[in-house]
């Protein structure tokens, strides 16, 4: 049986738990309202007049002599309620009381304003998507193209009006697409009559399919209590009890109890249910917070592009290279330099007036304004059969792919990215071979047609291809990822550079490379993806590196650790610890610090230039502090010289005393 219950009456307006008296009023969910429950177009949440803040009605359980079920209704106001009906919501809650601490899906909660606590906890279907995207995934799902990732949630299947029929669960099962999730649902609300709106601004009646995002669930926290309650209406449509009774003692025994109990436990968890048992099962660390899992070939080429690393993408004439890049911008720039003329790739060089002048050639004035139109969009410049170009088309494309320029003169502009592809040498008999120095510009994704991934492609209408948005990067960060940093710091020049392999050309590394490298992971926070760049053997050796188990800032904070383990760490976890610490706020720099100089002075030395990189006040608080320990120590050395001098004289002192009276025992 689990924790899941309802508060009463009482506890929502009681005067001792402020969070429930001010969180009283409450906003229904899309998934509430598709599966029946009410919302009342007059009340809305803290004068929020979106629909989002439209409030709904919710159940509590008994809590009189009279063991009375009932609700609060859209004005916060306790009111009645038909326990048979399913029009009315829910807003579960939990008791934390025997547990170490507040449940939460892994991450720190919020305070609001007024100082209550918000937490986040379980996932489960809550708004509607919007309308482009409600097409696609009606669609995908359509031409069975949708990915199913198992896990499901589940309803009652009766409609809402049908007060006479028991419990009947209803599968709703989740689909992942583009790293996001799904449900599919049937509308079964209880505004007959007419058409109902949704958060996504759209209308619909009964009997439409609507898709509906998984996401976490919000809680608030009333610590004082040590219970906390669903901040909206997160489920509706299952009846409080299935007779018309409203005086109901037993609330372990009715529908709704049992209904929590069997089925929304089970669903809220099961997604943090995995990701714990993952974690269990592999035992890492993760210094970083990467993400370990594994990724696509699509995975690759859309991190590549979210960096600004230009991608070669390699295979079998045919595989489809040129449709990869289709799908991420349907109406790419494509340039083949097989049959280009040098002129039309880099612009015209005349005479004008008897001046040099230079026109740009016409393909980079269209990327230019399809950028400036769509800014919030990535553009690809796709170069076709590069490995068949002239070594001369070669060497101008060099400089596109490098130095993000035209002919050296014109910039492309910030949100446009390089893709390029050609054959390889025993495909094709004008292939000519790739130098160094260009093959190095790139990151390079193998393209293997899978017949799952055909099949994808073939039913996949070219209508719903997506272009990925541009986010252009604000918050300082380092050169180089911490990460890698400490990676190389630990492995030294057996990976800042590897042979490039002229023979089999494959990913290799070299201190540009791992620039590349270190872009493409700040984009993706993956590290599997780095394969494109560094290779694969190297990719896994760095994955090791960053799941080696450290010390954390709590540990260091905490005392959660001892000298015998600080004895046991080889410098590669040495290095993997100082990295994590780099994070440690300044308040606690100190204590920090001060447990780095027991992993040695080089260790120390690195914690400071990577915690105080780029940042003057960090900069200037850290030489403050070294400041203070080079006049402590100067103080301490001088003392001791007092010291010893003391020392000396009363030495001295003590032999002048002895010889008098060595030299009065000879007069006696």
């Amino acid at each position: 049986m689990s924790d899941f219950t309802f508060l009463t009456i009482e506890q929502f307006f009681s005067d001792d738990l402020r969070v429930f008296d001010k969180k009283r009023k409450a906003a229904l969910t899309d998934f509430s309202i598709l599966l029946g429950g009410t919302y009342y177009d007059d009340f809305y949440l803290d004068n929020d007049r979106s629909l989002r803040g439209r409030t709904g009605f919710y159940w509590t359980k008994s809590d009189d002599e009279n063991n009375n079920v009932k609700v609060v209704d859209g004005g916060g106001c306790k009111n009645w309620g038909y326990v048979e009906w399913r029009i009315a919501g829910a807003r579960p809650a939990l008791s934390f009381s025997d547990m170490e601490s507040i449940p939460t899906n892994g991450e720190e909660g919020k305070r609001e304003e007024d100082s209550i606590l918000e937490v986040e906890y379980g996932y489960y279907p809550q708004e509607a998507a919007d309308k482009n995207m409600q097409e696609i995934l009606e669609e995908l799902y359509k031409k069975a193209s949708i990915s199913k990732t198992g896990k499901s949630y589940t309803t009652d299947s009766r409609k809402c009006r049908d007060t006479d029929k028991r419990f009947l669960a209803k599968k709703h099962e989740e689909y992942e697409y583009d790293g996001k999730r799904y449900v599919r649902v049937e509308a079964n609300s209880s505004h007959d009559g007419y058409k109902f709106k949704l958060s996504n601004e759209e209308y619909y009646d009964n009997g439409d399919y609507v898709w509906v995002e998984v996401s976490p669930v919000k809680w608030w926290v009333e610590e004082k209590a040590k219970i906390m309650i669903t901040e909206k209406i997160i489920f509706a449509g299952v009846q409080f009890n299935d007779e018309n009774n409203y005086h109901i003692w037993n609330f372990e025994g009715t529908n709704i109890k049992k209904f929590m109990d069997d089925y929304f436990a089970k669903d809220l968890l099961q997604s943090l249910d995995i990701t714990k048992q993952e974690d269990a099962e592999n035992q890492i660390g993760n210094t970083y917070n990467l993400d370990f899992s594994e990724v696509s070939e699509k995975d690759i080429i859309r991190g590549a592009l979210q960096s600004n690393v230009a991608i070669f993408l390699h295979g079998q004439p045919g595989c489809g290279k040129s449709d990869r890049v289709k799908q991420l911008d349907p109406d790419f720039i494509e340039l083949n330099l097989s049959h280009l003329d040098p002129e039309l790739l880099d612009g015209l060089a005349g005479e004008r007036e008897g001046k040099e002048v230079h026109i740009k050639p016409p393909w980079l004035e269209e990327l230019e304004e399809k950028c400036e139109n769509e800014p919030d969009k990535i553009h690809i410049l796709f170069l076709e059969e590069l490995t068949n170009a002239s070594v001369v088309m070669q060497a101008k494309a060099y400089g596109i792919a490098l130095d993000k320029k035209v002919a050296g003169r014109w910039k492309l502009p910030e949100n446009a990215r390089v893709v390029a592809a050609g054959n390889e040498l025993e495909d094709s008999l004008v292939a000519n071979e790739m130098a160094e120095p260009l093959y190095d510009r790139f990151a390079h994704v193998n393209i293997e047609t899978k017949i799952e991934d055909w099949l994808e492609w073939a039913v996949t209408p070219e209508n719903i291809y997506r272009r990925i948005d541009y986010r252009k990067g604000t918050e300082p960060k380092q050169k180089i990822h911490p990460a890698i940093y400490g990676y190389i710091s630990y492995k030294g020049d057996e990976v800042l550079r590897t042979p490039y392999n002229k023979e089999n050309p494959k990913p290799h590394a070299d201190p540009r490379r791992w620039k590349m490298a270190s872009d493409m992971l700040y984009a993706s926070n993956n590290p599997n993806t780095l394969r494109a760049i560094i290779g694969e053997y190297l990719t896994k050796d760095f994955i090791s590196f960053c799941k080696l188990p450290i010390i954390t800032i709590e540990d260091v904070l905490n005392g959660n650790y001892t000298e015998e383990k600080i004895k046991d760490m080889d410098i590669g976890r040495k290095l993997a610890t100082v990295c994590g610490l780099v994070a440690v706020e300044s308040k606690d720099m100190l204590k920090v610090r001060e447990f780095t100089k027991k992993l040695g002075p080089e260790i120390c030395k690195k914690f400071e230039v990577q915690w105080a990189h780029g940042d003057e006040e960090k900069l200037e608080q850290l030489q403050e502090v070294i400041m203070k320990e080079k006049e402590e120590a100067i103080m301490k050395k001088q003392e001791d010289i007092m010291e010893e001098q003391e020392d000396i004289m009363e030495e001295q002192e003590e032999a002048v005393k002895q010889a008098e009276e060595y030299n009065s025992s000879i007069e006696k």
